[in-house]
């Protein structure tokens, strides 16, 4: 698993155009054993460290419904967020949310471990420093570097210039709409698309009544698929009242795991994103 584990590495390595100078035959530089309590993190944490260096990630990463790493995470230590759980996996360095629970990372500045809170990226621009803050951490700039590159590269060729900006929601499996102040937003932005957040009066994440969204339509109503979260049945997004708007909407789907993260998971976004805008171009020219 290991070797697998490293030779997919030095595949993401090699497609940004530097060589995977990881020192195999030496001790790693940086931390040695690195617990990470959050998804995003742990999906960041396995583009820029070496494996010997990860001593455990979140369980919610080997679900893969929530996760883009779930391959990966089956081969590795799982943790939950209790201190008593970290402990046990001897981390010198610990990466945490800022909602992981704050008794959690006390007890474990306490007993000296080291604790990196890390928030969520609202923005692209955002998402590119915390690339760069954790590479940095876990003592691999270079790579750090090498995925912003690949981030850049991949929301530039998805920036084509369109003829015109098609308007376009984007709904969680419960129904919150990615406003103004969301990552979602951001990157819509930056592929030339307009988000009706802002016209049906929602931002940052908020739900969208129904009724808002019958009444006053957007051109292109995303639905994300495969949300993990059996506390947020998906009664909005797949209302028969929105299956009605028929010709009026071009209804598409993205996957759920793309949307919070940033980091690695904007490329596939990106990509998808972009050929949702090309099919409602086709539609309406």
């Amino acid at each position: 698993m290991e070797t697998g584990f490293q030779q997919a590495i030095s595949r993401r390595v090699a497609a940004a155009g530097i060589a995977a100078a990881a020192g195999l035959g030496a001790a790693p530089a940086g931390p040695h054993r690195i617990v990470s309590l959050n998804p995003c993190l742990d999906a960041l944490l396995v583009h820029l460290a070496d494996r010997r260096q990860i001593a455990g990630i979140s369980r919610l990463s080997r679900d893969p419904k929530a996760s883009t790493i779930a391959d990966i995470a089956a081969t590795l230590p799982v943790s939950g967020e209790t201190a008593e759980e970290v402990l046990l996996l001897r981390p010198d360095l610990v990466l945490a949310s800022t909602h992981t629970a704050a008794a959690t990372r006390r007890a474990l500045q306490r007993l000296g471990v080291d604790v990196a809170a890390l928030g969520a990226p609202a923005t692209v621009a955002e998402s590119l420093a915390q690339v760069r803050t954790l590479a940095a951490r876990v003592g691999r700039p270079g790579r750090g570097e090498a995925l912003c590159t690949r981030i850049e590269a991949a929301l530039a060729a998805a920036a084509t210039p369109v003829r015109r900006r098609p308007e376009m929601l984007v709904l969680l499996s419960g129904g919150l709409a990615a406003g103004p102040g969301s990552l979602p937003d951001d990157l819509l932005r930056r592929l030339g698309i307009v988000n009706a957040a802002p016209r049906l009066g929602l931002s940052g994440w908020t739900p969208a009544p129904l009724e808002v969204l019958v009444a006053s339509p957007p051109e292109v109503l995303v639905r994300a698929s495969g949300g993990s979260g059996a506390d947020r049945p998906d009664r909005l997004t797949r209302h028969a009242a929105l299956d009605r708007l028929g010709d009026r909407v071009l209804m598409a789907e993205i996957p759920e795991r793309l949307l919070f993260c940033g980091g690695p998971s904007l490329i596939e976004a990106a990509g998808r994103l972009a050929a949702i805008r090309k099919r409602a171009l086709e539609r309406r020219p």
